[in-house]
């Protein structure tokens, strides 16, 4: 009966080794591939470096990015359609991508193709504010006291 207990007080550690293990080995593969995307997010790489190669790519009205990223793969801009997806929601150009054909080469960052692709909205927003800024706000001088409009 010893040997029984013995055996299976033993199984039952190898068991929860092994488990152990496991849970280790898993985290350390999934925090590697969290930081990857973090490092990745901020720090964009073209997918060539030097002039690259230059091709069309049309977006629709109403393509979401996981839509842009699948074109954007489709045609070598991107490797990555995830990275590329978390890249666009923590960029400055987040949701402000316009329809439109532009003209995107491999040697651009996608923070830069956002750019291009952002850049109708961004416009429009710019000249939005500066209208509605002029309207409401006074001329003032270097030393900040209003000007008599002369």
């Amino acid at each position: 009966m010893s040997a029984r207990k013995f055996a299976l007080g033993f199984l039952d550690t190898a068991v929860k080794v092994v488990f152990v293990i496991l849970v280790i080995m898993l985290i350390s593969k999934y925090s590697k591939v969290a930081y990857d995307y973090g490092y990745h997010i901020f720090n964009q790489v073209p997918v060539s470096s030097g002039t690259g190669r230059t091709v069309s790519v049309t977006i629709k009205s109403g393509d979401s990015a996981s839509d842009i990223a699948d074109k954007l793969a489709e045609v070598g801009l991107i490797t990555d359609k995830t990275l590329f997806k978390l890249q666009e929601r923590f960029s400055d150009y987040h949701g402000l991508e316009t329809p439109g054909t532009y003209e995107l080469s491999t040697a651009m960052t996608p923070e830069e193709m956002l750019q291009i692709m952002a850049a109708g909205s961004i416009e429009t927003a710019e000249s939005g504010s500066e209208a509605a800024s002029t309207e409401t706000a006074p001329e003032t001088n270097v030393a900040g006291e209003e000007s008599s409009g002369g």
